[in-house]
């Protein structure tokens, strides 16, 4: 089976949902808007940080974080949640030795990135898609780079995939969205 991709061509119009289609197109903290949508506070919690090298945990990460494939990166894994329902699930990848704070960010397991990033950083969108939830449930995931201000190189590479119970995967049919990688 031929590995599925995020497919930048592919427009978050394409999900039938206007609340899916408002996380996707979300250019600021998703913790701030998942707050907002649900009417609840996010609580993050860290499965996992790990170091490893980029193509053994997200090998589509390496082109736009300017790596090669045997880079080293810091891996973080986490869940946001509210009282009553996982919300997403976070994977997060930091060039090791690029920026100090990046890595210092990701190691600080208690709390969610998008309020402690640098006020002046850029989201980068690399595109949306559709990523396995659980066995035959499909959920819709995004991924972006975070731009560091100071130097303008990619400080982090973040996939969010979301709760289908809370963000309706169903797309429009023609141009449906593609699967993406990274386990």
């Amino acid at each position: 089976m031929k590995p599925p991709t995020i497919t930048p061509s592919v427009s978050a119009e394409i999900f039938t949902d206007p609340r899916t289609q408002a996380l996707l197109t979300h250019t600021g903290s998703t913790t701030w808007l998942l707050e907002r949508l649900l009417d609840e506070r996010v609580n993050v919690h860290t499965m996992e940080v790990s170091r490893a090298a980029v193509d053994r945990t997200c090998p589509e990460a390496a082109a736009p974080l300017g790596l090669a494939a045997a880079a080293p990166v810091l891996v973080r894994r986490t869940t946001l949640a509210v009282a009553r329902h996982q919300v997403s699930r976070n994977l997060v990848l930091a060039p090791l030795g690029r920026l100090v704070w990046a890595e210092h960010l990701l190691r600080s397991c208690a709390m969610p990135l998008g309020p402690h990033l640098p006020q002046s950083h850029e989201r980068r969108p690399l595109g949306v898609g559709l990523d396995a939830w659980g066995p035959g449930r499909a959920a819709v995931s995004r991924s972006y780079l975070v731009i560091d201000p100071g130097s303008a190189q990619p400080a982090l590479f973040i996939r969010e995939t979301f709760n289908p119970d809370l963000f309706d995967p169903s797309t429009t049919g023609p141009g449906e969205a593609a699967p993406v990688t990274c386990p």
